[in-house]
């Protein structure tokens, strides 16, 4: 018996409702072997940095490097013979690339296996004209961004020598471009970041099946990937917290930790709308998760948003967020709840600018290609980060301090490898705990909720260093124990991360 069921519900449009009460491990999405897991409507594609260090096919490390067709372009690489054999794509998209200046980008690239899959399976393409789209709020830069894929996608075609399906590219382009926004407006919608269960993105897929499930900052289910050895990666869903007959289940669709203007950021630009959700209008929850703080001397206050001068004096930044307006363009300034300190403009710089180097210094961790990305200089760059962010924001509540906490503790994690000194070693690990006893208060505080795997994650590695420290360390052993054990919960036994914990 079906454990939910599809319902058109006003303002939300198509939506995921159980037809019986759903407790915590669930799984409730129907799928065809019955397993829990979602299969992609044409096979996913990888991050374009990722294409040599992951297999095109199964997405899993490659750890022999003897079989990752070196001699070919850097479109496919493959962790076994069997992977390559069952991947259906790599001989005639790899003939393909070599006619071309470069491989086409990793959206061109679904786009044109997507395309496909409606020539050999009809039933494709009447599952996708289903999902939902938005192209009234196209800005015009967008609808160039995706008429360059849409052609990116058809020369690739012609290469790949498929006159049926280029042609159905061409003719979403002509005469008329608005098929190309439609076809391009349910990918980006529709689409799901692929992560690791380490919480990385690794590439990008869409799961008509998991579609139409509808998003909330504060979600009872969690969409999970599993990656194993001969199998493209699958998508489960798994219920987090209880879910009781007839209420809606909900994923998120970005991440709830940060404050509400990143969010709402992210859902507009990739998703067309504005949440409204109790977790949005909780302003005072906000603030502290900006976390700013006071620097008035002896001052213990709270800093709160206020509506701007000369914007509306009489609604305030609470009201307007209730009321269901954009907070990301509202004008702010800020205020202490105590001594009525407005002097914030250095702290708010501060936390901007940091905020654009993080970005970039996540992107170089995650990218397996950057040769520096674990040289000392990139670390010590990183704590400066956290830092300056500690002089400006509260290190007991705000995402920014936690943000930045967690790249520092992530890069010393993974550096310790090219440290061949033992004591180097060990005072890296010693400088990583600290910062995570710093900062612990505040990644609890924005990152522990139901359905947060990186809480789990972060948790485990925390468990890690403190075993290299003290390898008789039972309470960091019962720590990776209970991680393993919610992990478990959304990953096979076979997973990277978990036998990284069996180790």
């Amino acid at each position: 018996k079906s454990l939910v069921e599809c319902r058109s519900i006003d303002g939300r449009g198509r939506s995921l409702i159980a037809t019986s009460p759903l407790t915590i491990g669930r799984h409730p999405l129907p799928t065809r072997a019955n397993d829990g897991l979602c299969e992609p409507i044409a096979h996913p594609v990888l991050i374009e940095s990722l294409r040599i260090s992951r297999c095109a096919f199964c997405f899993q490390l490659i750890h022999n490097s003897s079989v990752s067709n070196s001699s070919a372009p850097p479109l496919h690489c493959h962790c076994s013979s069997k992977c390559r054999s069952l991947d259906k794509n790599w001989m005639i998209e790899r003939h393909a690339a070599q006619k071309l200046p470069s491989p086409p980008s990793p959206t061109a690239l679904s786009c044109s296996r997507i395309l496909r899959k409606f020539q050999a399976s009809p039933s494709a393409s009447n599952e996708y004209n289903q999902l939902c789209w938005n192209i009234d709020l196209l800005s015009q830069e967008e609808k160039d961004a995706y008429l360059a894929i849409m052609k990116q996608c058809h020369v690739f075609l012609i290469a790949m020598e498929d006159t049926a399906t280029a042609k159905v590219a061409h003719d979403l382009l002509h005469p008329d471009p608005t098929p190309t926004y439609q076809f391009m407006s349910r990918l980006s919608m529709n689409g799901f970041s692929i992560s690791n269960s380490e919480q990385l993105p690794i590439g990008h897929g869409v799961y008509c099946g998991a579609s139409m499930i509808n998003h909330s900052c504060r979600p009872n289910a969690v969409p999970s990937f599993w990656l194993r050895n001969f199998s493209p990666p699958m998508l489960q869903i798994t219920v987090c917290q209880s879910v009781n007959r007839g209420d809606e289940v909900t994923i998120s669709y970005c991440d709830a930790s940060t404050p509400r203007c990143s969010r709402s950021d992210s859902l507009r630009e990739n998703y067309k709308f504005v949440c409204d959700c109790s977790l949005c209008k909780d302003m005072y929850r906000d603030d502290d998760v900006v976390g700013l703080k006071c620097i008035t001397e002896g001052c213990k206050g709270r800093v709160r948003a206020i509506a701007a001068p000369n914007e509306n004096d009489s609604i305030s930044a609470t009201e307007k967020a209730s009321s269901g307006e954009d907070g990301a363009k509202m004008k702010l300034r800020y205020q202490c709840d105590s001594c009525g300190n407005t002097s914030f403009d250095d702290a708010l710089k501060a936390q901007s600018d940091s905020v654009e180097k993080m970005k970039i210094f996540e992107s170089m961790m995650n990218d397996s290609s950057s040769s520096h990305r674990f040289h000392r200089k990139t670390g010590e760059e990183s704590l400066q980060i956290y830092e300056l962010l500690k002089r400006h924001c509260d290190p007991q509540r705000s995402h920014y301090a936690a943000w930045s906490a967690d790249l520092f503790v992530h890069w010393c994690a993974n550096a310790l490898k090219s440290y061949t000194n033992e004591q180097e070693q060990l005072g890296l690990c010693r400088q990583a705990l600290v910062v995570i006893n710093e900062s612990r208060s505040a990644t609890k505080f924005c990152t522990e909720y139901p359905g947060n795997l990186s809480w789990h994650v972060k948790r485990g590695l925390e468990a890690k260093l403190r075993l290299f420290l003290n390898p008789t360390d039972m309470e960091a052993l019962r720590m990776l124990g209970n991680v393993r054990k919610e992990l478990l919960m959304y990953y096979p036994s076979s997973d990277d991360t978990m036998c990284s914990l069996d180790q």
